[in-house]
């Protein structure tokens, strides 16, 4: 009976496969202008936007350890990480990304970090209970100072994700063991290293924008055949948020940018954010773990983690609201998502130039390779 088992899974996998296929099939036949007009516009939103703010980031915490620099910056930083966190030196460079430069930096860096045996799978999945982050340039300038007007409330929205997810990387390494110190080693040769980085910051750039443009068309059948006015009805019978908060919540657990976007139309309360921002949503935890073939982490503890995260983060920012001057960051700083309209325009231009040359590089060192 036992053995039976992995059958009875697999089979009711393939079920659930089969009828998410028939389901999405039939959403689009029913629904394709409001799929097209999502997915045109999130298009558009990782040309502008995403891909010329993350992809240098990528390349950078890519290099850090495909190169020495992670080894270099490990020995004046190591101590300090080594007794924070429980990790290697060697980990320094991408923790200090996952906090500046994107979701997927760190997440990549700590999927580097683990391929190269740098650190353990019990240390990798440690990582990825706070390496999990919102880029500065995305919270502070996307964020505060497009969307919401207001750049120190970005600064604020930042601060809090940072402070949360550093004490959440502290919580988790209270009973780990502390890394053995590693012998004095040569540093290894970085010739190579800045192609290896780009190529690998390519592909995983072009990966995160599909599934940005997946989820878009995602959503918009969950808005077109009514599953999110349900579930919002439903959930707002709780009492505990009213319609228009759980429309944000709603959207943030599902992918961020979406969350930006339907919470800048509501004019719900910045706490939202703070708490969407550290989440990550759905379509970020999708681009996390698909850098792991065997994720270090169980997934239930993978998003309890991205839970706490959140909750964390959004009672850090309740507390600045008590230590900082009510002016700094108004509640009403949110703006309708028409006046945000205009951001995505500025650098389409640049986004789609620097989105088609990540796809030529892979496409000529693929040809090379072969």
């Amino acid at each position: 009976m036992n053995a039976s088992l992995p059958i009875q899974k697999r089979s009711l996998a393939a079920a659930a496969c089969a009828l998410g296929f028939l389901l999405f099939l039939l959403a689009l036949l029913l629904y394709p202008q409001m799929v097209s007009g999502a997915v045109g516009s999130s298009i558009q939103y990782c040309l502008a936007v995403l891909t010329p703010s993350l992809f240098p980031f990528m390349v950078l915490s890519s290099f850090a350890v495909h190169s020495s620099a992670a080894a270099f910056f490990g020995r004046p930083l190591g101590g300090l990480v080594r007794r924070a966190f429980r990790l290697p030196g060697s980990c320094a460079v991408p923790v200090l990304m996952s906090f500046i430069g994107g979701y997927p930096a760190g997440a990549r860096g700590v999927s580097l970090l683990l391929e190269k045996g740098r650190i353990s799978r019990e240390q990798a999945g440690r990582m990825l209970l706070f390496c999990v982050n919102p880029g500065l340039a995305f919270v502070v300038t996307f964020l505060g100072g497009g969307v919401l007007g207001s750049s120190r409330l970005g600064w604020v929205l930042f601060a809090s994700v940072t402070l949360s997810g550093l004490v959440l990387g502290l919580v988790s390494a209270f009973r780990a063991p502390a890394p053995k110190e590693p012998p004095p080693q040569e540093y290894e040769p970085t010739r190579g290293a800045l192609m290896a980085s780009v190529t690998d910051s390519a592909r995983s750039v072009l990966m995160m924008c599909a599934c940005v443009v997946l989820f878009a068309g995602f959503t918009a059948v969950l808005h077109s055949c009514g599953a999110y006015r349900f579930l919002v009805s439903l959930l707002s019978r709780t009492g505990i948020f009213t319609p228009m908060e759980w429309a944000a919540v709603l959207s943030f657990l599902l992918e961020v940018t979406g969350g930006v976007g339907i919470s800048a139309e509501m004019a719900v309360p910045p706490v939202f954010y703070a708490f969407g921002l550290a989440f990550g949503g759905l379509c970020v935890h999708m681009q996390v773990l698909a850098f792991f073939p065997d994720p270090p982490i169980k997934l239930w503890l993978f998003f309890l983690g991205r839970l706490v995260h959140g909750l964390m983060s959004a009672g850090c920012f309740l507390l600045f609201c008590i230590l900082l001057p009510h002016r700094e960051i108004s509640a009403s700083a949110a703006v309708g998502a028409a006046g945000s309209a205009g951001l995505f325009s500025g650098g389409f231009f640049g986004g789609a130039s620097l989105l088609l040359m990540c796809a030529a590089f892979l496409l000529a060192v693929g040809e090379k390779k072969a």
